[in-house]
C-alpha cells in the first residue's frame, strides 16, 4: 500500500527573509574570522567578526575596529559583498537570479520580495527586480568611476577598489569606510569631487528605486507619484532641519566644523546632513557634537530614509503619516489626508504598529546596553542604539567598549532594523488555523487622550 506523504508547509516569508539574512551573516562572519581576512594573518574573534557581518549586511556601518587596518583586502572585500548584498536586500538578489536562471516564483515569494514595493511588484516581478540591480549597479559604478579621478593618482591601484568600496558603501548607505589609509574621510573634507560624489550616492540609495525610476521616466508619463511626492518633500524637510541644527550649533566647535573656511562648512554640513539620517560616512568624529546636536540627530536617525530604499529607520513615509494623523485628530477631521489624498486605514494602522514595535526595541535595546557600560552617558549610549536599529553607523564609540553581551544586544538590534520590527514580530506569531472571519463582533467606543 502507497504511503502518502503529507504535504510540507512553505515556511513563512517573514521567516525565509529572517533565515535569509541569518545565513548571509553566518557565511560573513565565518569568513571574516579567517586568518587570509585579517592583516596580522591571526584568526578573528567570534563575536567582533559577527558583530561585524552583521552591520555589513545590515548596511548599518557600526563598527568595532577600522575596517582598513583591521581587514586585509580579501577581508574587506567579504565586507564590501555583504552590504552589497544587504543594501539591494537579500530576497532583490533571490528573486533577480531566480528570474535569470528561468525558475519560477511562488506567489508567497513574490510577495515577500515585493514587501517594501508596489502591487507593480506582483504583476511584473521579472522587469522590477532585474531593474533594481541593474540600476544600482550602474548608479555605483558611475560613483567609483568619479572617486577613482582622486582616488587612483593618490593611492595607485588600491585607489581603484577603494573607489569601488566607498561608492557602494554609500549608495548602500553603508557607512562602512576604508579612508584611514588616508588619515580618515576628513582629509578630503575640502574635496568637491569626493564630498558630493558620496553626497549624490547616499541620496540615491537613500530615497529608494520607486522614486528615481518615477524621476527618470517623468518625460513618458508628466506626473510625480503621492508616494515619490512625500518622499522628496519629507527627505528634504528633514535634510533642511538637519542642515540648519548642523551649521548652527557646530559654526564655532572647532571639533566638527569650527575650523573650517565659510564655504567647506557649508558643503559639510550638508554632507552630514544627508549622511547623518542614514548612511553614517562623517567628515569628522561625531562624539565631537554638541548635546543639542546629538539629540537632533538622534531623533533623525530614528526616522531614517525612504521605504525601498538601502536606508533604515521608521522611514520619511511613517513619519508624514504620524504627522497628517496628528493634524486631522486636531482639526477633527474623520480621514487623514496628504497632499489632497485620503490614506487608506491599513497604511494607519501599519504606521501606528511600525512606530509602537520601534519605539519599544530601540528602548529595550538602550537598557540592556546601557547595564552594560553605565559608565558611559545615556545620551551617548541612546545616540548607538538609534544608529543601530535605524542602520546609520554614525558612532560615538559605545560600540567598541561593550562586553560579549552588548555586542549581541546589538546586533540582534541591528538585524532587527534592517528586516523590519513588523517582520520579527511576524516571524514569532503562531498563525491560528480557526479564523474568525465570519465572526461578527459587537462594535463599542472607548474614551483616549
Amino acid at each position: 500500500m502507497p504511503v502518502l506523504k503529507k504535504k510540507q508547509k512553505a515556511m513563512q516569508p517573514a521567516r525565509f527573509l529572517i533565515l535569509g539574512f541569518a545565513v548571509i551573516i553566518l557565511v560573513g562572519t565565518a569568513l571574516l574570522c579567517l586568518p587570509v581576512s585579517s592583516k596580522d594573518g591571526s584568526f578573528g574573534n567570534f563575536i567582533d567578526c559577527l558583530f561585524t557581518a552583521t552591520s555589513a549586511t545590515c548596511v548599518t556601518g557600526i563598527t568595532v575596529f577600522d575596517t582598513y587596518t583591521q581587514f586585509s583586502l580579501f577581508g574587506q572585500g567579504v565586507i564590501l559583498m555583504l552590504f552589497q548584498i544587504g543594501g539591494l536586500g537579500f530576497l532583490a538578489f533571490v528573486t533577480f537570479f531566480n528570474l535569470l536562471l528561468g525558475r519560477k516564483m511562488g506567489w508567497s515569494s513574490v510577495k515577500t520580495a515585493a514587501a517594501d514595493f508596489t502591487s507593480e511588484a506582483l504583476v511584473k516581478p521579472r522587469r522590477l527586480f532585474s531593474e533594481i540591480v541593474i540600476y544600482s549597479l550602474s548608479i555605483e559604478l558611475f560613483g567609483a568611476l568619479l572617486l577613482m579621478t582622486v582616488f587612483i593618482p593618490d593611492f595607485g591601484a588600491y585607489g581603484f577598489f577603494m573607489s569601488i568600496f566607498m561608492s557602494v558603501s554609500a549608495f548602500c548607505n553603508a557607512g562602512f569606510d576604508v579612508m584611514s589609509v588616508a588619515g580618515g574621510i576628513g582629509s578630503y573634507s575640502d574635496n568637491p569631487i569626493v564630498i558630493f560624489t558620496l553626497l549624490l550616492m547616499i541620496l540615491m540609495g537613500g530615497i529608494g528605486y520607486l522614486v528615481w525610476q518615477n524621476i527618470v521616466n517623468y518625460r513618458k508619463i508628466r506626473r510625480l507619484t503621492f508616494h515619490t511626492q512625500i518622499v522628496l518633500l519629507m527627505t528634504a524637510f528633514f535634510t533642511l532641519i538637519a542642515f540648519i541644527t548642523i551649521f548652527a550649533a557646530e559654526f564655532s566647535n572647532i571639533g566638527t566644523i569650527g575650523g573650517m573656511p565659510l564655504p567647506e562648512k557649508i558643503m559639510n554640513s550638508v554632507f552630514f546632513s544627508v549622511s547623518a539620517r542614514t548612511a553614517g560616512i562623517n567628515t569628522f568624529d561625531p562624539s565631537n557634537l554638541t548635546s543639542f546636536t546629538k539629540i537632533i540627530i538622534t531623533l533623525l536617525m530614528f526616522i531614517g530614509a525612504a521605504p525601498a530604499s538601502t536606508g533604515g529607520g521608521i522611514k520619511v513615509t511613517t513619519a508624514a503619516v504620524v504627522f497628517a494623523t496628528v493634524i486631522s485628530v486636531l482639526k477633527g477631521d474623520e480621514d487623514i489626508h496628504i497632499l489632497g489624498h485620503k490614506l487608506k486605514k491599513d497604511a494607519i494602522l501599519k504606521t501606528l504598529t511600525v512606530l509602537v514595535l520601534s519605539i519599544a526595541m530601540v528602548l529595550l535595546s538602550f537598557i540592556a546596553v546601557h547595564r552594560c557600560v553605565p559608565h558611559i552617558p545615556m545620551q551617548n549610549v541612546l545616540f548607538e542604539v538609534v544608529s543601530g536599529f535605524s542602520t546609520c553607523g554614525s558612532s560615538l564609540g559605545v560600540s567598541a567598549q561593550l562586553d560579549t553581551v552588548g555586542k549581541l544586544v546589538m546586533v540582534l538590534t541591528m538585524l532587527t532594523g534592517r528586516v523590519g520590527p513588523i517582520t520579527i514580530m511576524m516571524s514569532l506569531m503562531i498563525r491560528n488555523k480557526k479564523k474568525s472571519k465570519n465572526k461578527i463582533l459587537p462594535e463599542d467606543d472607548i474614551l483616549v487622550g
